[in-house]
C-alpha cells in the first residue's frame, strides 16, 4: 500500500505567503547581516582556522638543557598560519650579573653572526631574515627573548606576552615545556588579522553584541508593529460602532457656546479624519510573514494607532460634552473629570506655598503664605458648591465651564505672583540674583508650561484622585483634535461664542521654576582645569651588537 504524499508547495506560493518578494528579500538581507556579525566577523577577528603549516624547526641547545628530539617533535606538531622557520636557542654566553636590557639581545645577535648567518636578512643585514622566529633562553642568566623577521614581526606588547607565557615553567627549570609554550603563543599571534588578543576579543564581542542588538530590534519592531496595529483596529472598531451615536450626540451640543463651538469644530475635524483613517487602514492591508519585519511597517502601524486613538478620544470628548452640556444621565462623572486639571493646579499652588514657607523660614525672611492658602481653600469649596448648583440647575453647564477657566487663569496668575514676591522678599544681592534668574527663565517656554502635561491625578485628603485629561471638554495640552480648523493657537482666550477657551497647561512648571531659582547658588569664580601627563611608548628592538646598527624586531626580559 502506497501512502499519499503531501503536495509540494511552489516556491512562489511560499514567497507570497511570507509577504511578497520585497519583504522576503529585505528579511533575508537582515538575516545575512546578522549571520555575518554573529559568526564571520568574530571568526575573522579570532581566526581559529588556517594554522596548518608545520614549522621548520632548528634547535641550538648550547646550554645542554633540552631533550632535542622530543622538543623537535612537539614543536613540529604546532600549526602556524604560514610557513615559519622556528629557531630555538639556549645559551649561557651572557653575563648573569649584567643589568642592561640589551645584553641578551646582543648575545643572540652575536651567536647568529658567528654560527647562523642565515638568520640575518640578505636584503638588509640590519634585520632578521624573513619568515624567521627565534625563541631564546639563558638558563643561568635567567633571560628569555623572542625575535622576528620583518614579515612576521609583532608588536612589543605581544612579544612580552610570548615571553611571559614561559616564565612560570622556566622558573621551575622546565625548559622544554617553557619553549613549547612560547612557540604555541607565537603561533596563536602570527598571521592573525588582529594581532592583539585583547583587541580581537573586543572586536568579536562587539560584533556579536551588534548581531544580538539587530536581532532584538527586528523582533521588537515586529512586536511593536503588531501591537500597534491591534490597538489601532480596537480603536477603529470602537469608533465605527459608535459613529452613528456620535453624530446624534454632536447634534445636541449647543453651537452658540464657546465650549460647545470648539467641541463641534473638533467634531468636524473628526469626520474629515475618519474618512482618511478608513483609507489608511485600506492602504495598510493585512500584513503577514516577513512584512512585519520591515521597519516602515512599524512606523506606519504606529501612525495608524496614533490617528485611531486620537479619533477615539475625540469621540469620547463629544460624548462627554453632549452629556454635560445637556446635563444628561451621567453628567456627574463628566463634571468630576472636568474639574481634574483645576484640582491639579490648585494642588501645585499648595505645593508652592509649602516650598515658599520652608525656604523663607530657613533663610529667616519674613513672609506670609496664609492668604494664598486661604484662597486655595476657598476655590476648593467653590468647586464643591458648583457641583451642588449644577444638580439644582441654578448653575448652567456653560457657566460652570467658564468659571473653571477663570479659576485656572487665577491660579496661574497667583502662582507667578507668589513666586515673585517670595524671591523679592530676600533683599540681599543673592536674593536679587535669584529673582532675576526666575524672571529670565519665566520668559522661556519651559516656565510658561511648554513641554509639560497634566499628570491625570491630584491629591485629596482621602488620597489620589485620578481623571483623564484627554477627555475633558475644556482644552488642555493632551486634548485630541487640537489641529482642527477654527481652533485658536495655544494661549488664546475666550472672547465670545465660538472662540476657544484658554489653552491651558499645568502650573507645575512655575513651581519648578521657583524652586530652581530659590535654591540657585553661583559657582565659585576660581577656575580649574584638568591637567595630567601621559606617557608614550615606541617599539624598539635594536641591539648594540653587529656594529650598533642592527635593528631587527625582538626583545628580551628577565624571569
Amino acid at each position: 500500500m502506497v501512502l499519499p504524499t503531501a503536495p509540494e508547495v511552489p516556491v512562489s506560493d511560499l514567497i507570497v505567503r511570507w509577504g511578497g518578494l520585497r519583504a522576503v528579500a529585505a528579511l533575508t538581507v537582515k538575516t545575512l547581516l546578522i549571520v555575518v556579525l554573529a559568526v564571520f566577523v568574530p571568526l575573522y577577528a579570532l581566526d581559529p582556522f588556517g594554522a596548518t603549516h608545520t614549522p621548520a624547526v632548528q634547535i641550538h641547545d648550547e646550554a645542554d638543557v633540552l631533550d632535542d628530539d622530543a622538543l623537535q617533535t612537539a614543536l613540529e606538531d604546532i600549526g602556524f598560519r604560514h610557513d615559519i622557520r622556528l629557531a630555538i636557542l639556549t645559551t649561557d654566553d651572557v653575563d648573569p650579573y649584567a643589568s642592561s636590557d640589551t645584553v641578551f639581545n646582543d648575545a643572540v645577535l652575536d651567536y647568529a653572526l658567528e654560527h647562523e648567518p642565515s638568520w640575518i636578512s640578505t636584503a638588509d643585514p640590519d634585520v632578521w631574515a624573513d619568515g624567521l622566529v627565534i625563541l631564546a633562553v639563558s638558563p643561568h642568566g635567567r633571560w628569555v627573548g623572542c625575535y622576528f623577521g620583518e614579515d612576521v614581526k609583532v608588536d612589543l606588547r605581544t612579544q612580552q606576552q610570548i615571553q611571559d607565557a614561559a616564565k612560570g615553567s622556566f622558573r621551575l627549570a622546565r625548559w622544554d615545556v617553557g619553549l613549547e609554550t612560547m612557540a604555541q603563543r607565537t603561533a596563536d599571534s602570527l598571521g592573525r588579522p588582529i594581532a592583539s588578543t585583547e583587541v580581537a576579543l573586543l572586536v568579536a564581542f562587539a560584533s556579536l553584541a551588534a548581531a544580538i542588538a539587530l536581532l532584538s530590534w527586528m523582533f521588537r519592531s515586529r512586536r511593536v508593529a503588531r501591537d500597534a496595529f491591534r490597538q489601532a483596529r480596537r480603536h477603529f472598531g470602537q469608533i465605527t460602532t459608535d459613529y452613528d451615536a456620535t453624530q446624534i450626540r454632536a447634534g445636541t451640543i449647543p453651537a452658540d457656546d464657546a465650549h460647545g463651538a470648539q467641541v463641534l469644530a473638533r467634531f468636524a475635524w473628526f469626520e474629515e479624519r475618519y474618512a482618511g483613517l478608513v483609507r489608511l487602514f485600506s492602504d495598510f492591508g493585512s500584513p503577514r510573514g516577513a512584512q512585519w519585519f520591515v521597519g516602515s511597517r512599524r512606523r506606519r502601524a504606529q501612525k495608524l494607532e496614533t490617528s485611531a486613538a486620537e479619533l477615539d478620544r475625540v469621540d469620547d470628548v463629544i460624548a462627554a460634552a453632549s452629556t454635560f452640556l445637556t446635563l444628561g444621565p451621567g453628567w456627574e462623572k463628566v463634571w468630576e473629570n472636568e474639574q481634574g486639571p483645576v484640582h491639579e493646579d490648585l494642588a501645585s499652588y499648595s505645593a508652592l506655598c509649602a516650598s515658599v514657607a520652608a525656604i523663607t523660614q530657613r533663610r529667616r525672611v519674613s513672609f506670609d503664605v496664609e492668604p494664598d492658602r486661604a484662597w486655595i481653600r476657598s476655590r476648593s469649596d467653590r468647586l464643591a458648591a458648583m457641583t451642588v448648583e449644577l444638580a439644582l440647575r441654578t448653575l448652567t453647564p456653560a457657566a460652570a465651564l467658564d468659571e473653571l477657566d477663570t479659576i485656572a487663569a487665577d491660579v496661574r496668575h497667583r502662582c507667578d505672583a507668589l513666586a515673585r514676591r517670595a524671591l523679592a522678599a530676600d533683599t540681599s544681592r543673592l536674593g536679587r540674583d535669584r529673582l532675576a534668574r526666575y524672571e529670565y527663565d519665566r520668559r522661556s517656554s519651559a516656565y510658561r508650561g511648554g513641554g509639560l502635561d497634566y499628570q491625570g491625578w491630584w491629591k485629596s485628603r482621602s488620597g489620589r484622585v485620578h481623571y483623564n485629561p484627554a477627555t475633558t471638554i475644556r482644552i488642555n495640552s493632551q486634548s485630541p483634535g487640537l489641529r482642527a480648523p477654527g481652533l485658536r493657537p495655544a494661549g488664546a482666550h475666550a472672547t465670545g461664542a465660538g472662540a476657544v477657551p484658554q489653552f491651558s497647561r499645568p502650573v507645575s512648571g512655575l513651581v519648578t521654576g521657583y524652586s530652581k531659582a530659590a535654591t540657585y547658588t553661583p559657582s565659585s569664580s576660581g577656575g580649574g582645569g584638568f591637567s595630567g601627563s601621559g606617557s608614550s611608548s615606541h617599539f624598539s628592538g635594536g641591539h648594540s651588537g653587529g656594529g650598533g646598527s642592527f635593528h631587527g624586531s625582538g626583545s628580551s626580559s628577565r624571569f
